[in-house]
């Protein structure tokens, strides 16, 4: 049996671990990332809706003090003009213009008493959801009763954690941007040449790849496949040993001696 092509394949796997390992230094450092950037979203929605919904509170606070104000007002003239009236008729017309406005200032209490409702049942809440915070109860907080400066000061430190690990994140980068770059480079050129020499075997590996196999190719250990420990049956030890390999009939991952990765070290 032609070894030669199992070792091509041995040196591509090497140089794939190799940068594979350099990129675990990130530690899932952009999934963190990204985790926390959702966070942030979220928590920023949380903030702007309520400050909508205070807003839009407020506005109507203000129109409706105003058509109080300005209902007083009128009915305060109305009576004035009462005292004047010349007959009936224009008594009675005032008495209904009068009539109206109390209506207008009726209508418009019970909406302010509607929003000053809404704010204490708000206040109750975050209050309650204060107490459950003192007491590390988050289980049984909702989202309404996080308090307005706890959330706040949640979004400061979302943000804070996020550009720590962004920074964090880019100094690995900065650190192993050129040795990832060697790397890919030789991983290039050593594809090329399986892929004139042992084109089948390439096709299995990165079968096996695609598939999210974490080691399309791993070493024999105690007579086993050491990506699922499947024993190797006895018979393919010989032709393992010899620098041959063989295909795990359980994971499907392709099983060499350790040597061959000692020898593909050994050509860095």
């Amino acid at each position: 049996m032609d070894h030669t092509k199992i070792n091509l394949v041995v040196r591509l796997q090497h140089l794939d671990n190799q940068i594979e390992s350099i990129e675990s230094l990130q530690r899932g450092l952009p999934e963190e990332i990204e985790a926390l950037e959702e966070d942030i979203a979220f928590t920023s929605r949380q903030i702007e809706s309520r400050a909508k919904v205070a807003n839009e509170q407020q506005t109507m606070l203000k129109k409706l003090t105003e058509t109080v104000d300005n209902s007083r007002e009128k009915i305060k003239g109305f009576k004035e003009k009462q005292t004047l009236a010349r007959n009936n008729k224009e008594y009675d017309a005032l008495s209904k213009q009068i009539e109206y406005e109390e209506k207008e200032i009726a209508q418009a209490e019970i909406k302010l008493q509607d929003i000053a409702h809404k704010e204490e049942k708000t206040k109750e809440l975050q209050d309650q959801g204060r107490q459950l915070i003192a007491e590390n109860r988050y289980d049984e907080i909702s989202e309404n009763m996080i308090p307005d400066d706890v959330l706040s000061q949640q979004l400061k430190d979302l943000q804070v954690q996020v550009e720590q690990k962004k920074e964090e994140l880019e100094s690995i980068v900065v650190e192993t941007s050129a040795e990832v770059s060697s790397l890919k480079k030789q991983i290039s050129e050593q594809r090329a040449v399986v892929e004139k020499d042992a084109k089948r075997l390439l096709s299995k590996y990165d079968h096996l790849k695609n598939g999210n196999v974490q080691n399309a190719l791993v070493k024999l250990h105690r007579q086993a496949c050491s990506g699922c420990n499947t024993r190797v049956p006895t018979n393919r030890h010989t032709i393992i040993v010899q620098g041959g390999f063989y295909l795990c009939e359980s994971c499907g991952r392709i099983v060499v001696h350790e040597r061959l990765f000692e020898e593909a070290a050994d050509m860095s």
